[in-house]
């Protein structure tokens, strides 16, 4: 059984700590209760797991702040990264001066 930290209560993700096997029980504590989530993936360690289900364009919350927002449907216990996540801060050039 592997472990994940919560860092925020408004987060949607948790960081796992230790390499995780697709289907593998990661458990994660968090605002007085316990989380059991199964890995759909194997998920690298300090990388993110979802935990909850998030629609297409949701924002994905990690530090309590958005990090980015889901390009596709994202399942509980899916790894959260490059493939599913999408950030557009820093994207819009008609913002920078000059």
């Amino acid at each position: 059984m592997a472990k994940a930290l919560k860092i925020d209560p408004r987060d949607n993700v948790a960081v796992v700590l230790s390499d995780v096997g697709p289907g593998e029980e990661i458990v994660v504590k968090t605002d007085g209760k316990v989380i059991r989530l199964e890995a759909r993936q194997a998920i690298a360690f300090g990388h993110k797991i979802a935990l909850a289900d998030l629609c297409t364009d949701e924002p994905i919350i990690k530090y309590g702040e958005e990090i980015g927002r889901a390009q596709r449907e994202i399942v509980a216990g899916d790894w959260i990264h490059l493939h599913n996540l999408v950030c557009r801060r820093g994207h819009d050039q008609s913002a920078l001066p000059g």
